[in-house]
């Protein structure tokens, strides 16, 4: 089978993409595991190596209203299953950033964060079962189709997030929530200094799914989801108020939906540090990535940070026009803001390290422990789904 035999392939059973997946295994050929391809570049450096669209492996395997549980193939997107699920006043409780057309199973294999998602709810708390093709061709399932499933090993969590390295998802099971009676999102502005005003959403524990956002030239932003029913609606949007939010408005779905999207040549961190350190944290990162967009979530303490690519010329003063490899002379400089970022909030009287992980633009991956080393060799030996590139040695932790 040649190259241009296999990118022209794409599995319409879960048998289908087992065999081609064998033939690759026994051929020691790698493979890149596309969905809709909306985001490639999401994930780093893999391979250059022979596409295998999985988009026409969809549709819905078994659907269970009464039960909350819907299985789906990998390659539904996360628009076709909105839209089944609505018909029955159920929905995804999380909504990832990137496309609509974007698939259920790049959704599980990135963990894709979503804004502002129901009840704060993350990919991981919504997969129940998967079936997955490992490198070898063997088709393996974890999990299962009802909430309640706690045998075995947790498999679902461990090809949640690895990015198709373990092998290719094929099916999904996944908890859904019934559609509330009324779902806002609203904003406004804030009306305290961010030092003041971050506190006390971080102290906050009422169940609001909320971000600060930062967008350089306005006043910093509180979005918040409420639903619920219209009491309890109402009583969100005035505890908002206690905390700080001013002229609060809803959203419309044009508004919400942009909040998921990002520019394909953006460079996207996310980066994460001890809650006590909130104020100095952002702050820091504000003063490093000045031409940045920040999103800040005050209950997890994760920062998202969306960096025009091009935009590293003016802010970091580096000409990329003369630069031999712009993505590397782009990552220099982003590797300098972070360590700036890590003496500023030191100077602002943060106490804790802060945890960097790069979504787009990464040129390295780190060494993997001997755990994922095994890990691995047992579900794909030969290396062929979604190779990396570069594997390099963990990087120092940067100064606090």
């Amino acid at each position: 089978m040649n190259e241009a035999a296999s990118a022209d392939r794409a599995p319409t059973s879960v048998d289908a993409l087992a065999t081609v997946i064998r033939e690759h295994h026994d051929a020691h050929r790698p493979v890149r595991l596309v969905g809709n391809g909306t985001w490639l570049q999401g994930g780093g450096p893999f391979v250059d190596a022979t596409p295998l669209s999985l988009h026409a492996l969809s549709g819905v395997v078994e659907y269970t209203p009464g039960d909350l549980v819907i299985t789906v193939r990998a390659g539904t997107t996360v628009h076709e299953l909105a839209a089944i699920t609505a018909e029955h006043g159920q929905m995804l409780a999380s909504a990832p950033y990137g496309s609509p057309e974007s698939t259920i199973g790049a959704m599980i294999a990135t963990a894709a964060p979503a804004p502002l998602a129901l009840d704060d709810l993350q990919v991981r708390d919504l997969v129940l079962g998967l079936t997955v093709v490992t490198g070898t061709g063997a088709i393996t399932r974890a999990g299962g189709r009802v909430v309640k499933n706690v045998a075995g090993f947790d498999l679902v969590r461990l090809h949640t997030g690895a990015w198709g390295t373990l092998g290719a998802i094929a099916e999904v099971s996944l908890r859904l929530h019934a559609i509330p009676h009324r779902d806002l999102v609203i904003g406004g502005r804030l009306s305290a200094e961010l030092g003041d005003a971050i506190p006390p959403l971080v102290a906050n524990r009422a169940p609001i799914p909320m971000q600060v956002m930062l967008v350089p030239g306005e006043a910093p932003q509180l979005l918040a989801r409420v639903s619920g029913n219209s009491a309890r609606v109402d009583s969100l949007r005035e505890r908002l108020m206690r905390l700080g939010a001013r002229d609060l408005v809803e959203l419309s779905g044009t508004q919400v939906d942009a909040l998921r999207v990002t520019a394909p040549d953006a460079m996207v961190l996310r980066l994460r540090t001890a809650l006590s350190d909130a104020v100095p944290f952002v702050r820091a990162v504000r003063d490093a990535f000045p031409t940045a967009t920040l999103v800040y979530s005050p209950l997890r303490g994760s920062l998202r940070v969306v960096l025009p690519r091009w935009d590293a010329q003016q802010a970091f003063d580096v000409d990329l026009t003369e630069a031999a490899d712009q993505s590397d002379a782009v990552m220099g400089t982003v590797t300098r803001a972070l360590g700036t970022v890590a003496r500023l909030a030191t100077t602002f009287g943060a106490s804790h390290p802060i945890a960097i992980a790069i979504d787009q633009g990464r040129r390295q991956h780190p060494t993997r422990t001997p755990l994922e080393v095994g890990i691995k060799r047992a579900l794909d030996p030969t290396d062929i789904c979604n190779r990396l590139d570069a594997v390099a040695p963990a990087p120092a932790p940067l100064p606090v």
